[in-house]
Formats: C-alpha cells, structure tokens, sequence
C-alpha cells in the first residue's frame, strides 16, 4: 500500500470511527430518554438511528422494549427478533425476546428464547427463572421443577426461585414439600408477601387452620390491601366458623376492587353487559334505591346499549369496541358498588326444614359417579331474599364471552345468609361433605339470547349448584338446567385443561373416545344439583324469557380439593 493509499485509509477509518462514536452518543442520548419515561424522545431516536443503520443491533433491541412498555408486542416481537439476528451472540436480547414472547402468551416460542440465553451464558439466572415460569404455564411440572432447582443451585439464596418451586410441589400435590420451600423464601425475604401467601394455602389444604390465618395476616402485613390473601383469608374465617371476620375480609376485597373512581382502560365491553345493567339500573330506580344524580349515568347505558345494537342481518358477536369518552361514562358499571342490598341469617335456619337428609345421602353416595339433585333446597324465605339480593346488588363485574355475568364472594357476593346456607349444607349432609370446607362460591346470571357455561370441571371435591329465578321465567320445563357427564376429569389434566373454553373439543373427543353418558338434569326453582366436581358438565340449552327479572341465575358452591394425582 502506498502513501496516498494508506492516507484514503486512514481518513477512512477515521470517518468510520467518528461515525460510530456519533451513534453511540445517539443511542445513549435515546437510552437516557427511555430510561427516564420520556417514551416519544426514547422511539425518535432509536428510529433515527434505524433509518441511519436498519441492523444496529443495540436500536433494534431498545426500540423492542420500548414497544413492549408501550403494549405493541407485535413490533416489539418484531424489533426483538432483529436485534437477535443482528447479534446472536448476545443472551440478553435472547432474554428480552422471551420476556415478550411470554407476554404474548407464545409460550413454546419463550422456552426457545430461555434456552438461547441459558446456552449462551450458562450462569445467567433471569431466564433460567422465567424458562421455570414458561414451563409452569404450559403444565410441564417436572421441567419447571428442574428449572428452579437449576436456579436454585447456582444461587441457593434465590427466595422467588423457592417460591416459585413450591407452587410447582403444590401443584403435583406435594403439599409437604411445597410449605418447606414457601418456609425458605420466607427465611430469605422475611417480607416476601405472596410466599406468605402461598404458604397459607397449604395449611389451609392440610387442616391447619390457625396457622393458614397466621400466614395470611403476615402476608397482609407485608403487603397491605394484598387483596388475594385478604380473599384466602375471608376463607380461612369460613374454615374456622367466624362468619362475621370472613364477611369483613371479603367485604374488603369487593370495596378495593370496585369501590373507586379509577378509569377504565379496557377498550371494548360486551354487549350483555350494558344489557343487564341498563336493566338493573332501571329496576334500582323503580324501587327507589338509586338517587337522580345517577340518572346521568343510566342514560349513558341506555344510549350506548343502543349505539351497539347490531344491524338487521350483521354479525351478532358480544364483545364491541367502545370510544374512550362513552367507556368513562359508563365506568360505574366497572368500578362501582353502586347498592350492596343486605341478606342476613334467618334464625330458623335457610334450608328447607323437611329436607329427607338420609334419603338425600343415600342417593348420592348410591351413585356412581356421583350425581343426585334435591328439590326445595332452601326455606321460601331464603330463596325470596337470595333472589332480591341478586336482583338489587350491583356485584355483577365478570363477563363472558357467552353472555352471562358472573359475582364471587370477592366481589360483593359474599352475605349472610349465603354463608349459612354453605355451613347448613355441610352440617346436614355430612356423608356427602365430610371434612370438606367451603373453598370458592359465585353466582352467574344469564341472557336469555345467549347460550350458558360450556363443558368444564371444577377444581374441587364437591359441587353445589342451584337455581333460583321463577320458573315461569322458563320456557322450556324440559331443559334450562345443567348437563352432567358420568365421567371425571382424567387426574394429569391440569386445571387450564379441564377448564377452560379453548380445551373443549378435546374435553368433547375425549368423552366421546370413553363412551361417556350424559345425565341432564332439568331446570326447576330451588333445585340444586350435587355432583363430584371432576365430573365434566355443562350449562343445558337455555330459552328464558326476556326481561330482568327472568334471567337465570344460578348459584355454585365448591367444597374440598381436587384429588391429584
């Protein structure tokens, strides 16, 4: 090489290394921005650097995490993809990858990004974590088990790693194991609420109901307003027959869910559901429980309800999407216990008092699978304050797809006198219940334009499911009740399989492949059905009449714990 050559050279090189020292002052300038919050300074400037350099790894991968914070996963998923291409040495943008991948529910794709990052850096502990948190979602226990266990090898101090191991053991009903490693976490990060949390849970599964209480007030205490262990403890109450402290936790619950002024950040609603409350703002107001400053808000409903009925002959889906302005005016509807009617005991007792309990056992206990349903549950004036109570309290806050609404006992539907008629129902048919407690209740209301719960079994021992709108409310005397089949969940299926609406045409396939009879019960007034709750059932055809008070509502109470395998 000449003079003149190396010269050309040199200015070369030169200008290349003032180019990229110009760059990297750029991309710190954007990283500055974006660590700051200061998203729409952080974005220009990693797309300026784009424009400049389309495959410069470091804007690739800011620009990803950017996008993420923002809610674009697309692109972020996009951005995050390039980045690792651009440099496939690197295992944090592999993590980073999975971290978003996982947030978009791409769960075998998020196992490939850990896996990258674990490869190219074997010491690195992040996605060693979340690869255990991949696996626990997709239900392969025994690899998210060696995961944490991996973890927790190269760093024994790891407390989430523990914490999260012993939900592993508890799923694979190792309860024993499970509370040692909760123990740990807890030994580790003495404030370590949900570990405290998770803790409880097993006390309560094993008996220990004092001790369960104590972990869920710890939990309480490091995490004030923690609203799932408030929950667990309103159940520990139940467990130990204080009524009056579990009502209060669970009242509690409901206030700081729905009680407040927060906006509504979803950006659709269903149409059930302004429906129903439209309806039921209508029925408050003929009865005088509403004041006029809440005509404001019914007029939203009742204008909005309109803007989204469809045209003749247009798809008729439920869910719509709403503008920002409209979601904030019907935000009561989300937000707001607007009326909370009372539901007390009744001294007499709620159940109906000639209920034949011997012959009620006997037919259940004589069934295999377990499968029976008693006629005239509860006393008339138990099922007349039930009703009003369902009718007048603005608890409904859980939609679904099919067009029902849903309360549970953290929303606003735990009472009185739902709770006595839970304890009256262990005590009296002990046969059936035996050590079983109560674990979770709710209530779902039903349009009568829609279709009801599909095919599903809960995670439970025992399963109390009752009606209690008129039945003149029911235009079919023949169905509107609940289809239950003589075969139980299989043990390895996990929850998420056997419970939710994406599994059912393997739920379907499944029964079909064991020659599976379906046992349907009809719909009556104050008619519960009692079943095995791993048996597969649900909601038969429904045809109801229009209007508020007609809607079905049924009422479902779980006792016990799913048998695992």
């Amino acid at each position: 090489m000449n003079r003149e050559e190396r010269r050309r050279d040199e200015k070369l090189h030169g200008k290349q290394a003032k180019q990229a020292a110009a760059e990297s002052a750029f991309l710190r300038d954007a990283q500055v921005h974006h660590q700051a919050g200061r998203l729409d300074e952080a974005e220009r400037g990693y797309r300026l650097l784009l424009q400049q350099r389309p495959s410069y790894a470091d804007a690739l991968h800011g620009l990803g995490l950017l996008l993420y914070r923002r809610g674009n996963l697309n692109e972020a998923l996009s951005r995050l993809a390039e980045a690792r291409a651009a440099d496939a040495r690197n295992p944090v943008y592999c993590f980073n990858h999975g971290v978003v991948l996982q947030r978009a529910g791409l769960l075998a794709e998020a196992v490939e990004a850990y896996g990258r990052a674990i490869q190219l850096n074997p010491r690195y502990i992040e996605p060693r974590t979340n690869l255990g948190n991949a696996y626990k979602e997709l239900h392969r226990l025994p690899d998210a088990q060696t995961t944490y266990e991996e973890v927790l090898r190269l760093n024994p101090n790891h407390a989430e790693a523990h914490n999260n191991l012993g939900v592993v053991l508890k799923e694979q009903g190792r309860l024993d194991a499970a509370a040692e490693a909760y123990r740990r976490a807890i030994v580790l990060k003495p404030n370590h609420a949900e570990a405290h949390n998770n803790l409880g849970l097993v006390l309560l599964e094993q008996g220990q109901t004092d001790e369960a209480i104590r972990s869920f007030e710890r939990a309480l205490q490091a995490h004030p307003g923690y609203g799932t262990a408030l929950y667990n403890l309103g159940i520990a109450w139940i467990w130990r027959e204080d009524m009056s402290r579990a009502l209060r936790c669970f009242t509690e619950t409901a206030q700081a869910k729905h009680a407040h002024g927060r906006a509504v950040t979803d950006t659709s609603v269903f149409r059930s559901r302004l429906k129903h409350d439209a309806e039921q703002v209508a029925y408050l107001f003929e009865r005088g429980l509403l004041g006029a400053s809440w005509r404001v808000y019914q007029d939203a409903l009742t204008r909005l309800l309109t803007q989204v009925e469809p045209a003749p002959g247009a798809a008729t889906g439920n869910r719509v999407p709403v503008s920002p302005a409209d979601l904030q005016s019907i935000a009561p509807s989300f937000n707001r216990l607007l009326y909370v009617a009372s539901c007390d005991t009744i001294a007499e007792g709620a159940l109906a008092s000639d209920l034949d309990t011997a012959a009620i056992e006997a037919r259940y206990l004589g069934t295999q699978p377990e499968v029976t349903h008693i006629d005239g549950l509860l006393s008339e004036e138990a099922l007349r304050r039930l009703r009003e109570f369902c009718r007048m309290s603005t608890i409904w806050k859980k939609d679904y797809e099919n067009g029902y609404i849903g309360a549970f006992l953290g929303d606003g539907f735990a009472s009185p006198l739902l709770l006595q008629i839970a304890e009256e129902l262990r005590r009296r048919l002990p046969r059936i219940f035996g050590a079983h407690r109560l674990t979770q209740a709710w209530a779902f209301k039903h349009d009568s334009a829609r279709r009801g719960l599909n095919i599903h079994a809960d995670a439970a021992a025992v399963n109390v499911n009752f009606w209690i709108t008129p039945d003149e409310a029911n235009l079919d005397p023949q169905s509107g009740g609940l289809v239950v089949w003589d075969k139980e969940a299989p043990r390895d299926w996990d929850f998420k399989t056997y419970n939710s609406d994406s599994a059912r045409g393997r739920i379907y396939d499944w029964l079909k492949a064991q020659g599976a009879r379906e046992i349907t019960i009809p719909y009556r007034a104050n008619r519960a059905v009692l079943f095995n709750s791993d048996l597969f059932h649900e909601t038969d055809d429904i045809a109801f009449q229009e209007g508020f008070t007609n809607r079905r509502i049924n009422i479902t109470l779980l006792y016990g714990h799913r048998h695992r395998p």
